[in-house]
């Protein structure tokens, strides 16, 4: 009994040697993506609690409203198209479903693949970064901006934009304000070679409605050079879009070397309180409300190359194809 008892510590010297060694070594971007996706989702509750409740801490959802309200007395043929609008100021829109589908991605991503794969730690990680930026309630407030001009435009100059004044091009329909944001469409590549964009969802009927029935397509080439200053694609394609979503801007500028990347003025887009947030979210991003002539270099948010990709409008990892 005595050399039984001499011999029970052993096992259990190793087994605490192991889980000091296994403690020691452990990764510390695997820590950091715990945490960043523990503080994802406190902001994903705040905003949607907030949302829930219509703050007065997103003063935004009041000019909705109201704009809402008078293009439906300008157009009550298009109640629904209108109701569809305004529902961006709750959880039922479209910009709070797109970043909560980015989130339950990453949640999901980092569950199943985490532990296996570095790279993914690492994306997990960053995009959770950009969840909890793009979750800040003046970064959201901000975003309302572009679906607020859809509805002014609807108007018909009754009411003003916010922040940008109108386009040059007359052209183009209102809706060219929500195109190119992933939370609203894609680019699909056709055959050809020509990249047209697509609706999500409840937003085809973008196409015909607010195309005054003309069945309105936007072709990529066209609608980059003649667009006007938006929110999304000044400012908030840092926080909402994805590394892919990002990039599809350098390329465009490329392609259009004469065509001004950034259509808004400095001044307007510092009046945007998001934009204080670049400096420390993306680092490369510092002088961008200052260099408007270029296209903004944002911080990576997503790309996993070894992982299941969705094909839903989360725009999450995997790097969902078709930029501007």
């Amino acid at each position: 009994m005595k050399n039984m008892r001499k011999v029970i510590p052993l096992p259990l010297f190793f087994l605490l040697s192991i889980v000091f060694l296994v403690s020691g070594c452990s990764d510390p971007q695997f820590e950091r993506a715990q945490k960043a996706i523990k503080i994802a989702e406190n902001a994903m509750f705040k905003l949607e609690s907030t949302l829930k409740q219509g703050s007065a801490a997103l003063p935004n959802i009041n000019y909705l409203q109201y704009y809402a309200l008078e293009a439906s007395r300008l157009n009550p043929d298009m109640a629904q198209l209108i109701s569809t609008l305004e529902a961006e100021g709750s959880v039922n829109g479209g910009m709070f479903l797109f970043l909560r589908s980015r989130f339950d991605t990453a949640k999901e991503s980092f569950a199943r693949d985490g532990e296996a794969s570095r790279e993914v730690t690492i994306a997990v990680g960053n995009e959770a970064i950009a969840i909890t930026q793009a979750a800040q309630l003046d970064v959201f407030n901000d975003s309302l901006v572009d679906v607020i001009n859809v509805l002014a435009d609807m108007t018909k100059g009754k009411l003003p934009k916010l922040n940008f004044a109108e386009t040059s091009d007359k052209s183009m329909p209102p809706t060219q304000h929500l195109v190119g944001n992933p939370a609203y469409g894609r680019w699909n590549t056709g055959s050809s070679g020509n990249s047209m964009w697509a609706w999500y969802g409840q937003y085809r009927m973008f196409s015909d409605v607010i195309g005054w029935g003309t069945g309105y397509r936007y072709n990529q080439n066209y609608w980059y050079g003649a667009r006007s200053a938006s929110y999304y694609g000044d400012v908030g394609r840092h926080y909402y879009g994805t590394s892919s979503d990002n990039n599809s801007w350098s390329n465009a500028s490329r392609l259009q070397p004469n065509v001004r990347a950034n259509k808004a003025s400095p001044a307007r887009v510092k009046s945007f309180r998001s934009t204080s947030r670049l400096s420390t979210y993306a680092p490369r991003t510092r002088s961008a409300p200052r260099a408007m002539s270029e296209t903004y270099q944002a911080k990576r948010t997503s790309s996993y190359s070894n992982t299941r990709s969705s094909p839903s409008r989360s725009g999450g990892f995997g790097g969902r194809s078709g930029g501007k």
